[in-house]
């Protein structure tokens, strides 16, 4: 990749994190969880695209634990979601099993980790109608299990849920160009809290951002 598509790679990436961290803001309007699922992939299409190349490995790669993080922080909210459900519903049985923190998944050893996420992502999708006035989403399970299959890819496994890829035979070119309309588009729906939620608009704007480095 070239420099200027590294640095616009790491946009995105910045945009997808920042919107994967506030969540519980946009979770209610389905619109933004399309565009930034949309989003997460083209990510993955293009750092597949940029398949071996050196230069590219260097800035876009995660590690093992960097990915382990994220799920820990998607699977995080997930709990939240489903315990303000279960204590809404005095559901003392599930909220006996949603209260778990982000220390409580990022600290367990590999193996347990996997088996604890597998299991919460069964629960969060069994309620996930069900806690719809609460934040649960589709696009937001969707996204969990497309962060927990990059986890379990990069530590030499099978991908659990095999979230479907749009990649095809495309050149990085045509996949950066995808990320400008799709971009735009989030723009405009995240101007909405411009005034509701000030913190989250103005880190989102920070993090659309192109830095050149």
């Amino acid at each position: 990749m070239t420099r200027e598509q590294i640095n616009k790679l790491e946009m995105c990436q910045a945009t997808a994190n920042h919107m994967d961290i506030f969540s519980a803001t946009w979770s209610m309007v389905p619109v933004i969880g399309r565009y930034k699922n949309q989003l997460t992939q083209l990510i993955e299409n293009i750092k597949n695209a940029a398949g071996e190349q050196e230069s590219a490995q260097l800035f876009i790669a995660k590690s093992v634990r960097e990915i382990k993080k994220e799920v820990a922080l998607k699977m995080d909210i997930q709990d939240d979601i489903l315990e303000a459900y279960a204590s809404d519903t005095n559901n003392d049985e599930l909220l006996a099993k949603s209260t778990n923190s982000y220390s409580d998944y990022f600290t367990l050893s590999n193996e347990n980790f996997e088996i604890k996420v597998k299991n919460m992502i069964t629960l969060v999708e069994a309620n996930v109608k069900n806690a719809k006035e609460y934040g649960s989403s589709i696009e937001q399970v969707e996204d969990v299990k497309n962060s927990f299959d990059s986890w379990l890819e990069r530590r030499g496994k099978t991908r659990e849920y095999q979230i479907a890829s749009s990649v095809a035979t495309k050149s990085l070119d045509e996949l950066f160009k995808e990320t400008t309309p799709l971009l735009k588009n989030l723009d405009n729906v995240t101007k909405r809290f411009r005034r509701s939620h000030p913190g989250f608009y103005n880190g989102y704007i920070s993090a659309r951002q192109i830095i050149n480095n």
